[in-house]
């Protein structure tokens, strides 16, 4: 019977895998260019409050400041997360009743109308950045001294000339537009901008008219009275550790090295006495004092700190907000008496540098100490390497008859030398 093939199966047919369920989800809007910002503004302030441009008093480049009628102009203080920490702002409308009609109202909109609606702020906003700008004030007098100050191009000798008071609100208008606006606008500003001229400006009568002339002994006393309370109130950690607590650390002087040697220096009505010492292998030098406690060679008189921090505050007071032309007038200013604060800088710089010269030399002899020990272990390794190469060098020169033997098994047999051996008797 003739064997027939039989014929393939039908192939299965493939299950068909069920399509996934399109997301309901909305995607989010592209990124802006330019997002919003957080800033933290007053309470209670007039409604014709605003954001204004006007020259940094420092540096003279265009910074935002807010202006209120009423309670006068602040500046915009920017904190940031660090950037190790990956933080961001969600912004979203505040929920009142207002807000909620709104939003009643947008859902019965057509679907065009709510696209629109969704992508502005009303859904909310994602920043990638947690930075937030906190309005602080600041004196009116800060943005009105560039008008007062001297030109850039005067010589700190040149005298500067009495002018009225319509004189300065000119170059004051004339550094920014938008102090034009704001004079005029504002009958009230003018007002306060002539009380701080008067608080630091000589003036002169001539008719009916009042003449002004920045004075730099009123301004300094200004700025001293300002950072009498910036130490009052306490200066912030980071400048207190690096101006203060930093600047006023006394050097040690008494270190254990190695030779007995001994110097003294007089400083500041005090001495300092260094005693160096150390411990070799042949002898043993013991102190040449009883007691060896770190001990600070000049004492901090009770008022440096207080004039350490007054400087301090001074300095970020003129850096910050006085114009360049007025820095050497500020510094040549004799008030406040800094002359004890420089006197006891001027020592702790002094031994500063004594206690840098002990130290490199304590260093020189550790390092000397430390070079006779690696020279003798040297010769000692040099030694050995030399033991090695003989031995090489002499197993090289045996011949190949020598190096057959020692292969050989010599375990069961006698030395040749026991054959000469004499006999015992």
């Amino acid at each position: 019977m003739a064997r027939t093939r039989s014929k393939p199966k039908a192939a299965a047919t493939k299950e068909t895998t069920p399509e996934p369920p399109q997301s309901t989800a909305k995607p989010l809007p592209p990124s802006t260019s330019n997002p919003p910002k957080v800033f933290v503004l007053p309470r209670h302030t007039s409604h014709e409050s605003r954001i204004v441009t006007l020259n940094n008093p420092a540096n003279g480049a265009p910074s935002r400041y807010y202006f209120c009628p009423s309670k006068g102009f602040y500046e915009f203080t920017r904190i940031a997360a660090p950037k190790k920490d990956c933080k961001s702002w969600l912004i979203t409308p505040e929920k009142t009743s207002d807000n909620v009609a709104k939003e009643q109202e947008a859902q019965a909109e057509t679907t065009t109308d709510n696209a629109d609606t969704e992508a502005g702020l009303g859904g909310g906003y994602l920043t990638n950045k947690a930075d937030m700008f906190l309005a602080t004030p600041i004196d009116l007098l800060f943005l009105i001294l560039p008008a007062l100050a001297p030109k850039a191009g005067a010589k700190q000798g040149d005298k500067q000339y009495f002018l009225s008071f319509e004189d300065h609100l000119d170059n004051l208008a004339s550094l920014s537009r938008q102090w034009k606006v704001l004079l005029s606008q504002h009958p009230s500003l003018k007002d306060r901008v002539e009380q701080r001229m008067a608080a630091v400006c000589d003036t002169v009568t001539a008719g009916d008219e009042t003449m002004y002339r920045l004075s730099t002994d009123k301004l300094t006393r200004v700025l001293t009275r300002k950072a009498e309370r910036m130490c009052t109130q306490g200066l912030p950690p980071s400048m207190e550790e690096r101006f203060v607590k930093t600047a006023l650390e006394v050097p040690v002087m008494n270190v254990l090295r190695s030779d007995t040697f001994t110097t003294t220096s007089a400083l500041a009505d005090s001495s300092a006495t260094i005693t160096v010492e150390s411990h070799t292998t042949a002898t043993s030098f013991t102190s040449t004092t009883d007691d060896l406690v770190a001990k600070p060679a000049i004492h901090t008189p009770p008022e440096v700190p207080h004039l350490l921090r007054l400087r301090t505050s001074l300095t970020y007071l003129s850096s910050s907000y006085l114009p360049p032309t007025l820095h050497p007038l500020i510094t040549s200013s004799r008030t406040p008496d800094f002359s004890s604060l420089d006197t006891h800088l001027a020592a702790l710089t002094k031994l500063r540098a004594e206690a840098l010269a002990l130290r490199s030399i304590s260093d020189n002899i550790s390092r000397k100490r430390g070079y006779d020990e690696d020279e003798g272990a040297a010769m000692e390794r040099e030694e050995k390497k030399r033991k090695k190469e003989e031995e090489e060098k002499k197993k090289k020169s045996e011949s190949r008859g020598v190096k057959q033997l020692k292969k050989v098994d010599t375990s069961g047999m006698k030395k040749l030398s026991s054959f000469f051996a004499k006999k015992a008797k």
